[in-house]
This record gives C-alpha cells, structure tokens and sequence, in this order.
C-alpha cells in the first residue's frame, strides 16, 4: 500500500531502525539549518565533511552504547561511524562523501526549510535527543552538544545562519580537522 509513496519493509527491529533514522537526519539537518548551505555544498567542503562525519560518529557510538540494533546509515555500518575516530576510518568516510559532493543535488532539509522559513526547528528531539541519550550512558557528544547550541541560538534569533557556523561549532567542540 505504501509503495507509491516510498518504500516499505517489515522488520522486528523498530528502535535500531528509527535510531539509523535519526542518525542520519542529525548528521545532516541541523549542519544545513545552521550554515544555509545545501547538502551538496556541505559534502564539497572538508570542514563540512568533518562535522557530518563527526554527528554520525557521536550517533553511532550512543546508539550501540544504548544496544540498539542499528542498521548501516549513510553508506556504513553503526561500528564504522563508531570508529571515524581512527584516522584510517575518517578517511574512508571522508573520501566516500567528497565523491557525493559537488555533482549530486543539493537538496535541502526539513530543518534548513524550517530556518529559511522562520519557523522554530527540531533540533532538541533530533541532536538535542542524541544528547541526552549520550549522557544517560556516558557517551561525550561534544560536536552534537555544539551544534544544539547554535541552532538553538539561530532559533532564538541571536545568531545567523552562515558557513562560518561549522568553525564555531567544531572549535566549542574541541574538535581538529581529521582527527
């Protein structure tokens, strides 16, 4: 029935499914809300690259650390994200994303609209959620915890949209390109 609106599957694992799910959409919503930039001119840009490799890194590791059952995402499975840490990893990672850079669609998120249009975002239940998640299990998140700030702060009206947000967010993060 729901074919001809998107694709449909049973499964007997809801929670590692809907985890993949937002892993994915925390990788990439709040970095387009915050920079105005779409998703192809994220994937373009080094610094870009490291704050998504960096989201789905911090939402791996809380899922598993949560024992989910959480299917690949974004083109790897949960324990690879879990280790981008490891530079040999990041740059598999980066390498398979600057490959989807520049001539794919540069599509824009739910989130990213929510900003253009005025509208108040969702980062507290997407990233916000992986926070909260992260310390119930002693999981740090500092690049989530970064850019929950800002999008709150773009929210609030104290702060603009801009690629420069990826810097702040990474430099509050304590995070250095690559590594």
């Amino acid at each position: 029935m729901l074919k001809v609106i998107d694709g449909a599957r049973a499964t007997d694992n809801l929670w590692g499914e809907r985890w993949a799910k937002l892993s994915q959409n925390a990788m990439g919503n709040p970095v387009q809300a915050m920079t105005g930039l779409g998703s192809a001119e994220i994937a373009g840009e080094a610094r870009g690259r490291e704050i998504t490799i960096r989201l789905g890194e911090e939402s791996a590791r809380v899922g598993l650390a949560l024992g989910l059952r959480v299917p690949s995402f974004a083109g790897f499975a949960p324990e690879r994200w879990a280790d981008a840490a490891k530079p040999e990893v990041y740059r598999e990672i980066d390498e398979s994303m600057a490959g989807k850079g520049g001539g794919g669609r540069n599509w824009r998120a739910s989130m990213a609209q929510d900003v253009i249009k005025g509208r108040r975002t969702e980062i507290d239940y997407m990233n916000g959620y992986v926070v909260d998640k992260g310390r119930e299990k002693g999981v740090p998140t500092p690049v989530s915890s970064a850019v929950v700030q800002i999008v709150r702060e773009i929210d609030a009206g104290t702060r603009k949209p801009s690629p420069d947000n990826i810097g702040v967010a990474l430099s509050r993060s304590g995070s250095r390109l690559g590594s």
